[in-house]
């Protein structure tokens, strides 16, 4: 790794052979200078990063106004079509645009102590304060919940994991009468992928794979064209509005490349409007998504090595960070505050002057002073080498067998991480978005005195429309849904009416083997969230009724354990006794004995009831009375 002092004269020195050539040789739209002089006349600080970041934070805001002001649904109409290339290319540029300046940051570093902890320092600090506010001030005003309740609730202490990178979107009873229900930072969502670029550049970079262009390039290729197999042709992966995970680390990739080529790459205006159409091409056909890296990468740099004349925005701080942090927040709370009614560009006119405030503190009071641990951390870092073997005798150790079979292994787990990561489901599920933003309509519509059914999909193939001691039914399953899952989604359910009766239909995903649902401690954090769970819905109504897990038949036993119908029941009705409620079983009927078995043909698939019709008129009395 090249030295601090050694890049600006590597930046300003004779480009790579070809590179600035006379005009006779080569085509006209490839004249002009190198990524490396532009970055060298501008003193290796061009004023387009700034104004770029900037920018592009702008229009994250500007576009998350449309679904915070009407909603998930209208955002996939709106952003779905014509418009999708345009607003999905956002968060690929942000990406690119950090990968080719965390490449320079990369190459100034002595070693990855100071790389990792440098890229701590910068964000974690400002995510911190973030959430803290986030859950403190904005929670504690906007919640519906009591404060005694609100500050007690799981959701309450789940949600500071964001400082960890486990983003947690949700608080307990806040913003759930919003168009956009429940939803806090949704903007969080790209964070994960951001920490998993800094570790894959970490990765790469101790395996000393950018050392060499051609290792470097082999390295961009080979990544790509596994995503691309596994994402394109293996998942099949269908786009929503913005891109997904995979396709951002193939920018910050391409980021990278585009920083460690600088001398070969020409600033080309025409490269660049080739660059743009290839990439809006690319959002804008199946699959085309996985393509666009390189020329993504290529018209941010580009835009990046431009130097306009620096104004007060761009020099007296970098407020990027700040409003991607505190933008959907404040959004959210606008919309609290004012109503639903409000345009979307109005939303995004007194969301932005707001965020940019709390950006401006934050960048004064949190990330300029957590930079000035740089001196410190550099210090620890040059302790720590100085302690390290010299190195000859560092090489002959990291040759011995021992440590070449450990690092074999580690490489294997890191493979078999990044496999797991690859295929596993992603975080973004606007399908469940959905089906809340659906579940709050029908809230919001319902008549006074309404039975509210929550649960899984037992609870989501009640038809709504058979209507339960004359009233309406609101029906809010949500398929594949534990007890864990359901009081996450509980939080996101806006009661802007009050229900006359609640039924809770929950268990049957808990039921799966793989989960070992017999043993003494996840029946006993079932039932703690069965208590929760039944709590909550006891503070909005005085008629709460819990129904029995509904059995299996026996050619699910390979997936299901039936005698965890029995013990999870029961569980049930313990905690429903507690807190007064009613403990039924619309499946009585269903039920082969006593041993968590159906009857033979009682269901269509082995573990969905035949008549869900019958089995609420069985506990339709009790649930009347």
């Amino acid at each position: 790794m090249r030295r601090q002092d050694d890049v600006s004269v590597e930046a300003a020195g004779p480009a790579a052979p070809g590179a600035t050539a006379a005009a006779g040789t080569r085509w006209w739209w490839l004249n002009g200078p190198s990524f490396a002089e532009r970055l060298a006349a501008a003193g290796n600080r061009p004023a387009g990063f700034d104004y770029l970041r900037l920018l592009l934070s702008t229009l994250v805001i500007v576009t998350h106004a449309v679904g915070v002001a009407y909603g998930v649904g209208e955002t996939l109409r709106v952003f779905g079509g014509a418009w999708r290339p345009a607003v999905a290319l956002i968060l690929p540029m942000f990406f690119a645009l950090s990968g080719f300046l965390v490449a320079g940051s990369l190459e100034r570093c002595r070693s990855l102590i100071s790389f990792l902890g440098l890229r701590l320092i910068r964000l974690v600090p400002a995510l911190a304060v973030e959430t803290f506010a986030a859950a403190i001030v904005i929670g504690a005003i906007f919640t519906t919940l009591p404060l005694t309740e609100y500050f007690s609730s799981p959701l309450f202490r789940q949600y500071f994991l964001n400082i960890l990178g486990v983003v947690q979107f949700l608080l307990p009873g806040v913003f759930l009468g919003n168009p956009w229900s429940g939803l806090v930072n949704g903007q969080l969502w790209t964070l994960p992928w951001e920490l998993y670029c800094y570790l894959i550049i970490a990765g790469i970079t101790a395996l000393g794979l950018l050392r060499r262009e051609d290792r470097a390039l082999a390295t961009i290729l080979i990544v790509h064209a596994v995503i691309f197999v596994i994402y394109v042709l293996i998942r099949r992966h269908q786009p929503g509005v913005t891109v997904s995970g995979p396709v951002l680390i193939l920018c910050f990739l391409y980021g990278i490349g585009a920083y460690l080529f600088r001398k070969r790459i020409i600033w080309s205006k025409a490269l660049f409007a080739l660059a743009l159409a290839a990439t809006l091409l690319g959002l804008s056909v199946p699959g085309g998504d996985y393509l666009i890296a390189l020329p993504c990468a290529y018209l941010t740099a580009f835009l990046g090595l431009t130097s306009p004349r620096r104004s007060w925005l761009v020099s007296s701080g970098d407020y990027s960070y700040g409003l991607f942090l505190y933008g959907f927040p404040i959004q959210q709370a606008v919309v609290a505050t004012f109503g639903a009614g409000q345009s979307w560009w109005a939303n995004a006119a007194i969301s932005w002057c707001l965020a940019f405030a709390l950006a401006f503190l934050s960048w004064h009071l949190v990330e300029k002073n957590a930079m000035k641990l740089r001196p410190r951390l550099l210090a620890t870092e040059a302790s720590l080498l100085a302690r390290l073997p010299a190195p000859d005798a560092f090489t002959g150790w990291l040759r011995s067998r021992r440590v070449l079979t450990a690092l074999a292994v580690v490489l294997v787990a890191a493979a078999a991480t990044g496999t797991y990561l690859a295929l596993r489901k992603p975080a973004e599920n606007f399908p469940l978005l959905a089906r809340l933003a659906v579940i709050n309509a029908h809230i919001g519509e319902a008549d006074p005195d309404y039975v509210f059914i929550a649960g899984d999909s037992n609870a989501e193939m009640i038809n709504a429309t058979h209507r339960l001691c004359g009233r309406n039914v609101v029906n809010a399953g949500i398929s594949g849904a534990k007890m864990t899952d359901m009081n996450g989604h509980w939080a996101t359910f806006a009661f802007t009416k009050k229900p006359g009766s609640i039924v809770i239909l929950i268990g049957t995903n808990d039921l799966h083997r793989k989960r070992k649902p017999t043993q003494p401690k996840y029946l006993d954090a079932f039932e703690r969230n069965a208590d929760w769970l039944i709590a909550s819905a006891a503070a909005l109504s005085t008629k709460v009724f819990v129904a029995a897990v509904p059995p299996a038949e026996p050619g699910m036993i390979k997936y299901y354990e039936p005698a965890a119908v029995v013990a999870l029941s029961e569980r049930l009705k313990r905690a429903c006794d507690r807190h007064a409620c009613t403990f039924i079983d619309p499946f009585a009927g269903t039920r082969d004995g006593t041993e968590g078995f159906a009857k033979p043909d009682s269901t269509h698939d082995g573990i969905h009831v035949r008549s869900y019709r019958d089995a609420m008129a069985s506990v339709e009395a009790q649930i009347c009375s």
